[in-house]
């Protein structure tokens, strides 16, 4: 992908492929997400479980992940999200794109328990 990014096409888009480096295999591991676009060259990422899920865990120590909208993968860095309104507005984000998840929140865990990232992705 060449030029600038503008993610808003992507907006509706329901998943997207995170590729991230295994913490300790160095392996690049993917997996298949939900987001939401924060402008036109970022995505929100989170997750909301007691144990912060692997992709998670992966880019908080290696920040560069790729990221596939169904086009083929486009390089990014990530950057964890530490302040909890921040986590929170997220989650609150993906919530109002995700009916589903607002069920999964019902049943599933607190906000105590979210990580968040942002992950801006780069020209070619």
């Amino acid at each position: 992908m060449s030029g600038e990014l503008d993610l808003s096409r992507h907006a509706r888009t329901k998943t997207i492929e995170l590729g991230t480096i295994g913490r300790r295999s160095g392996k690049l591991r993917s997996v298949t997400i939900w987001f939401v676009v924060d402008g036109p060259e970022a995505i929100l990422v989170q997750h909301v479980a007691k144990k912060p899920a692997n992709w998670y865990r992966n880019l908080r120590d290696n920040p560069k992940v790729t990221v596939d909208f169904g086009e083929g993968p486009i390089d990014g860095e990530a950057t964890c999200l530490t302040e909890r309104s921040a986590v929170e507005d997220v989650v609150g984000r993906v919530g109002k794109k995700y009916w589903m998840y607002r069920l999964i929140r019902f049943f599933g865990g607190g906000l105590e328990d979210a990580v968040a990232a942002r992950i801006v992705l780069k020209t070619a």
